[in-house]
């Protein structure tokens, strides 16, 4: 279950204006009071919503009430099929509900997890004209709780057909990851673009904590359901998760931006930046996950571990960003594991008693993916280059997956180097010292960007050189590499390199009063801020 800061997870719903009486008394030990179902659709996209029904205070309703601390209030409910419930004040430490639909019985009690100051949404399924909702509670959390119903809209026409079913995992190394799309997403829900992380460097694991009696064609709306409650009810720019998997081994895209790439969530209060949040449907308290959800959450993990080079069972170190239910102050650095459950992270039972049981398992699962998946990817262009130069002969061994790079690209490391891949760059070799070198700097992310040639032996010997979007690694054989960028790289090119009476770089590019430096063999060059000019020095 997600963590929530404390203000997206108090963002109460307004409901409409106007005093709220009372119907009837309808018991007094427990309390139990009802209440018209006045609310406010809140605005979206495309049709559903969610209203907000405010709960009565119940000191004005009871005056017969005992002793009890329990309150029981009754509202109808026509129409919606997901429940939760919002606090504007301090949240209690139980609540349930049930429904009783239409000429039947009252339905059990289904107690709701409680985060932050809210309870997650709960899937009731339709809930028609006619039905009742009963809230019990502490009486003092009556004041201020709202009950959120949520309408999560119909199925878009292309979740009409019938939807697949299996471990969702493909033959290669992606499994199949049904879009967004898929499911419904109204994006004009979402409030803000996706944040990216730099890298990866764990998955945490959780469950919905919804009780899990969702029918296959009914999972698309239980996804668009908690998307509205994420966005509508607390408010958060997004569906928490980056991937849900549902009880039938179907993955599921969640938050936006792409399931490649490492986008922050709203999963792990305190741990959100460089973590994958995968969240299993149901709650899994006192029940197990299916054996088809666990093989899809293995999947999915292997996968997104191949693509970053992370051990199934190793070890991470994160900081935390605090708030939330995370166990940690905002700057603390912590160890965990590689593949972590919810409740390793923060204040929370998630994934549930029996889920937690299951951690192990699931490391072996990856961990046993991993075996082959670290040596696929077949087809893609950084494979075809690494066979187009005998790759085993000139790089060795891959050490990690195919990884996301800046700006689209994409990367994978070897045991001599590297090779990285940009749509306007093509596919070249980093090696050696080379790779060393741009390892050091920062990778595509620092000032050289992504290679536009392959690291090149010079004739006789002499030395190496790479080529990048914005500079150069020079290396003179028996000496360290060094880089030269921009104007300074620019003059020295048209000199004619290290066969110019420069000769090789004997520096990086360094800050000078008023610009930058380059020294070489054969003398050194200035650059003037100032000017825009680069003269001998």
């Amino acid at each position: 279950m997600p963590a929530r800061f404390a203000l997206s997870r108090r963002a109460a719903l307004t409901g409409a204006g106007g005093a709220l009486a009372a119907v009837a008394a309808l018991g007094a030990d427990p309390a139990v009071a009802a209440v018209p179902a006045q609310a406010r659709r809140l605005p979206g996209g495309s049709p559903g919503g969610v209203r907000a029904i405010p709960l009565p205070p119940v000191r004005s309703l009871l005056s017969s009430a005992g002793s009890s601390d329990l309150a029981v209030v009754t509202l109808p409910v026509d129409g919606g099929s997901m429940l939760g419930v919002t606090f504007a004040g301090p949240a209690p430490a139980s609540i349930a509900l049930r429904v009783t639909r239409p000429g039947a019985d009252p339905g059990p009690w289904r107690p709701l997890s409680i985060e932050d100051g809210t309870t997650d949404p709960v899937w009731t399924g339709a809930l028609p004209v006619g039905t009742v909702v009963d809230v019990r509670l502490p009486r003092e959390a009556v004041a201020g709780a709202r009950l959120a119903v949520v309408d999560p809209g119909p199925d878009p026409a292309r979740t009409a057909r019938t939807l697949s079913g299996g471990t969702g995992a493909a033959a290669g190394d992606a499994p199949v990851v049904r879009p967004r799309a898929d499911w419904g997403a109204d994006e004009l829900l979402r409030r803000a673009d996706p944040d990216v992380a730099d890298t990866l460097r764990a998955a945490v694991v959780h469950h919905t904590a919804d009780g899990g009696g969702y029918s296959r064609a009914e999972v698309p709306a239980v996804i668009r359901g908690m998307y509205r409650y994420h966005t509508q009810t607390l408010g958060w720019s997004d569906l928490g998760y980056n991937v849900v998997v549902d009880r039938f081994g179907g993955i599921w895209e969640g938050r936006a931006g792409g399931v490649a790439r490492p986008v922050v969530g709203a999963h792990a209060g305190g741990f959100n930046t460089g973590t994958f949040g995968v969240s299993m449907m149901g709650d899994f308290s006192a029940v197990a996950p299916t054996e088809e959800c666990l093989a899809a959450v293995a999947a999915v993990i292997a996968w997104k571990f191949s693509l970053h080079g992370l051990d199934a069972r190793g070890r991470t170190t994160l900081t935390s960003s605090g708030g939330g239910t995370s166990r940690w102050a905002a700057g603390r650095t912590v160890e965990v594991a590689t593949i972590s459950a919810h409740r390793d992270l923060g204040y929370t039972a998630c994934p549930g008693d029996v889920g937690y049981t299951r951690m192990d398992d699931l490391r072996d699962r990856v961990a046993a993916r991993l075996g082959t998946t670290r040596r696929s990817g077949a087809g893609s262009a950084i494979a075809r280059r690494y066979a187009e130069v005998d790759g085993p002969a000139l790089l060795g061994e891959p050490t990690s997956g195919e990884g996301d790079a800046l700006r689209g690209g994409r990367f994978r490391h070897y045991e001599r180097g590297s090779i990285y891949h940009h749509p306007d760059t093509g596919t070249h070799v980093v090696r050696a010292t080379h790779r060393s070198k741009y390892a050091a700097l920062g990778w595509e992310w620092s000032a050289l960007g992504f290679p536009t040639a392959d690291t090149t032996d010079l004739p006789g010997a002499v030395g190496s050189y790479t080529h990048f979007e914005h500079g150069s690694i020079y290396r003179r054989s028996g000496s360290e590499p060094h880089v030269v960028l921009g104007a300074l790289r620019a003059v020295w090119a048209g000199q004619g390199w290290e066969r110019s009476r420069f000769g090789f770089p004997v520096s990086d590019e360094y800050d000078v009063p008023g610009g930058r430096a380059s020294d070489f063999e054969g003398g050194g060059l200035r650059w003037s801020a100032a000017t825009g000019r680069v003269r001998e020095a």
